[in-house]
């Protein structure tokens, strides 16, 4: 700290409340027991910062494990010399002995929240997480992260019974979530590309006795064609126009079983307007003719 800036500080219990010119913060600094060092994960200090103008914070060599979430704003940390931009949602996960410095944006001043812990799985876990991830940097739901900042926090400022072996396990959870994070990236990408693949199947299902092209299914779902047609594929064996031939066959079979339509009313109601090329799509599909089908499962 510069010792020409004049802290305001006020304390309650364990909470700490900072100010001066360039930042507001709250933090709860903490001195773990002999045990706990020795035996789980603790914190070194937690809080949040909201900063009133941009200034950079440099560190280096110092034995802690940084967690930090952008609530707000955005802004820019500096890791052995590598720039991350981080913004809302964002959060980083560092090896402070590693050299890093931080520094908010001067147009949209950034409010973080942070955990400084360590104990004795603590590098072993960082080792995991990096292995795990491709960078420090992670984009995710901040919720879950709160829900565990905040359980950590409240924890320690009430000095709970037991307060440091229930924050070893909030810190356990934490750096859990943190090391599966791009796995459960992956899934949720996974999940949302099977959401897309099947509002194309359904919208060949409801609008199978439309005319439907590939380019415009392409631009209805803003997709690339051809990945879409490599995609569609992957996900059902089939190709889209195979499928959306089977939608037309499925409603011709139960229009020649169960109504006394003609065979053009029928073709004409699966989107083929002609009746010829209806009957070489129906034996193609069926090998045998529509009239022949109708004559074997007409009830």
């Amino acid at each position: 700290m510069r010792k020409d800036v004049m802290f305001v500080e006020i304390q309650n219990k364990s909470l700490n409340l900072f100010s001066n010119d360039w930042t507001n913060s709250e933090r709860i600094l903490w001195t773990p027991s002999s045990t706990t060092k020795k035996a789980l994960l603790y914190v070194q200090e937690i809080g949040t910062l909201t900063v009133k103008k941009a200034h950079e914070s440099p560190r280096s060599a110092l034995d802690s494990y940084l967690f930090v979430m952008v609530l707000e704003g955005n802004g820019t940390f500096t890791v052995k010399n590598k720039p991350y931009h981080l913004h809302e949602e964002n959060i980083i996960f560092l090896n402070c002995n590693n050299a890093y410095s931080h520094c908010s944006s001067s147009d949209n001043p950034w409010k973080i929240a942070w955990i400084h812990f360590n104990g004795c799985t603590a590098a072993a876990l960082y080792e995991l997480f990096e292995q795990r991830n491709p960078s420090i940097v992670i984009s995710a739901s901040l919720e879950p992260y709160k829900i565990l900042f905040e359980q950590i926090k409240n924890t320690l400022k009430n000095e709970e019974l037991n307060c440091e072996l229930y924050a070893s396990q909030y810190l356990s959870q934490l750096t859990t979530m943190l090391i599966t994070a791009s796995q459960e990236e992956h899934q949720r990408s996974a999940r949302e590309s099977i959401e897309k693949w099947e509002k194309i199947r359904l919208y060949l299902e409801e609008h199978f006795a439309e005319k439907i092209t590939l380019e415009d299914l392409s631009q209805r779902f803003s997709i690339s064609k051809y990945y879409m047609l490599r995609e569609f594929k992957k996900q059902y064996g089939v190709t889209i126009m195979q499928y959306l031939n089977q939608c037309r066959m499925n409603h011709a079979k139960k229009l020649l079983r169960f109504t006394e339509l003609s065979v053009e009313k029928i073709a004409e109601s699966c989107g083929i307007p002609d009746a010829s090329y209806f009957n070489r799509t129906f034996r193609a599909s069926e090998g045998l003719s529509a009239g022949s089908f109708r004559n074997q499962w007409k009830n």
